[in-house]
């Protein structure tokens, strides 16, 4: 703004208080000639103004000057209440009343048959593991008391292929074969056959071979088996050069002394006189 220009502003300012405060002196006036003219009502007391006619006096005079009333102050707007509009819960489903707790009976009864579950259980372990045991004890008895057979039966089955095989070119074989493997007894019988055999088998020139089909084994008493031997003699002699074949049965008793396994008896079977086995190669 210019230096010319702020002195007139300033008078227009001063101008317009003057006129302001005319304006007021003369509302003020204007009022009070209107309070002296009015009658005062009946029983009021005197310098006492009323209410009513102040205020229509009051609203009666407008402001000359619009800007010079205070603006009016706009009531606050309260909000709408606002709606809460709230979801459904989901039903709730009653729960379920709980078990009743078993009773005293029940729960002795309960443990009365788990402990006899657990005897039983128990018992029955015991018994399996005692059957298991005789099991295996019977089988091991089995297993021996077969080893035991076949092992018989092949001493059997040797001592008669050294019976039913001879010459009597080489009689010292023979006699050795037959005492060999055998017990004292049956050994001593062929000590005393020894000299009567080997003259009969010298001057009927006997040369025999034997063999064994099949052996069957019988088990007796103290450790002994019976082993009867299904066998065939192929024998020559001066008075027949042309070699003849014939079975023989016989009855080999084989027993276990020990460690050692030895011939107790030979013979044919059902022959009465069994000190003469020997002999019945010789004779044929």
């Amino acid at each position: 703004m210019s230096e010319n220009e702020q002195p007139g502003r300033t008078e227009a300012v001063a101008e317009s208080v003057a006129a302001v405060d005319a304006t007021a002196t003369e509302a003020a006036a204007a009022a009070g000639t209107a309070g002296a003219a009015e009658p005062m009502p009946a029983g009021a007391v005197p310098g006492t103004a009323t209410a009513e006619p102040a205020l229509e006096s009051e609203s009666a005079v407008p402001p000359e000057n619009p800007s010079d009333s205070p603006a009016a102050v706009p009531a606050p707007s309260v909000p709408a209440r606002a709606v809460l509009t709230k979801e459904p819960a989901d039903p709730v489903t009653p729960a379920e009343p709980a078990a009743p707790a078993p009773s005293e009976g029940v729960a002795k009864l309960a443990f009365s048959i788990m402990t006899a579950a657990a005897v039983l259980l128990a018992v029955g372990a015991v018994v399996l593991g005692v059957l298991w045991r005789n099991s295996a004890t019977d089988l091991d008895a089995l297993r021996t008391d077969q080893s035991d057979r076949e092992m018989a039966a092949q001493v059997a089955q040797d001592y008669t292929l050294r019976s039913l095989t001879y010459d009597y070119k080489n009689l010292p074989a023979f006699f050795s074969g037959v005492q060999t493997g055998t017990s004292d007894a049956l050994r001593a019988r062929y000590d005393e056959v020894h000299d009567t055999l080997a003259k009969i088998m010298t001057d009927a020139q006997v040369v025999a071979t034997g063999q064994v089909a099949g052996t069957s084994v019988r088990a007796k008493d103290n450790d002994q088996y019976e082993v009867l031997v299904y066998a065939t003699q192929r024998t020559s002699n001066i008075q027949q050069a042309e070699p003849v074949t014939k079975p023989n049965l016989l009855v080999v008793t084989v027993a276990r002394s020990g460690g050692e396994w030895l011939v107790v008896d030979y013979g044919p079977k059902d022959a009465g006189d069994k000190a003469g086995a020997g002999k019945e190669g010789a004779a044929k």
